[in-house]
Formats: C-alpha cells, sequence, structure tokens
C-alpha cells in the first residue's frame, strides 16, 4: 500500500526479527492515520536532504517492541517514528541537516553514530535533539548532537 510518493506501508513494517519470531507486526486500523502523518513527515525529511532515505525501523507492535529492546513508550508502537539511513551523510550530518533546514519533529536521535531516530507528533512537534551512546553496555542520552 502506498502510502505518499516515496512510501509504503510495507517499509513501515518489515521486520526480519518479526519475521524470524513469526510477529504479526500490522499496523492497527486505529493507528493508520499515524502512520500516514508520518509518512508525509518523512517526504519533507527526503527533500531536505535532497536523496532517498531508507527505513530500517517503522511501526512496531508491542511484542516486537519488546524483543528488540524498546522502550514501553517508544513512538514507533504508535506509528509515530521510524529509524533510518540516508547516503546524505553519517547520521550526525543528517541530523544537523535536519535542525538546519526547519525540519519539524518531536524527537530527533543520533543513535551511537550508526542510524537516526526521527519521532513526529500529531500535535506538538517538541524539537528535541539527542545523541544515543553505549557506557558499560547501557544507552545513555545527551541533549543535543555530540
Amino acid at each position: 500500500m502506498q502510502l505518499t510518493e516515496h512510501f509504503t506501508l510495507e517499509e513501515f513494517t518489515r521486520s526480519t526479527i518479526a519475521s524470524r519470531l513469526k510477529i504479526d507486526n500490522s499496523v492497527p486500523d486505529e493507528l493508520m492515520p499515524n502512520v500516514k502523518l508520518t509518512a508525509i513527515k518523512l517526504e519533507l525529511v527526503r527533500k531536505a536532504l535532497g536523496k532517498p532515505i531508507i527505513i530500517t525501523s517503522g511501526y512496531r507492535c508491542i511484542e516486537l517492541n519488546k524483543r528488540v529492546g524498546g522502550a514501553s513508550t517508544s513512538a514507533h508502537t504508535k506509528g509515530l517514528a521510524v529509524d533510518f539511513h540516508c547516503d546524505y551523510g553519517n547520521p550526525k550530518q543528517i541530523c544537523q541537516r535536519l535542525i538546519d533546514t526547519g525540519v519539524q519533529f518531536d524527537k530527533l536521535i543520533q543513535e551511537h553514530n550508526q542510524w537516526v531516530h526521527i519521532g513526529f507528533s500529531p500535535s506538538n512537534n517538541r524539537q528535541i535533539v539527542l545523541t544515543a551512546v553505549k557506557q558499560g553496555g547501557k544507552t545513555f542520552y545527551i541533549n543535543g548532537l555530540v
């Protein structure tokens, strides 16, 4: 199902872990407006970067979110966040570009210098910017880009 010009529902729900564990990661009907909103916002991200983006983790049902170690309050479980890669540059450069071009988001996280997490809100995008780092096997979040 095509959500927007460049994004499909399949991109949002694809998960090798869900497939391997036989977890149904279908988006419930009540969350489809969130997924569509996220796809629309991702079109703005793609435009700001000038290159395609590859979603590595989109919607996650509660069971899948638990299995991947996601936070219980994760916006992924509401269809309002994705993790992605882009040929634009490294995660820090991608985040900086999105900030500089004024893309509206709720939360933008440069994750372990490996990927970018971006979350959206239907009503109040707070423009929170964080950097995730691992120390002693645990993830910590630092305000801003590091």
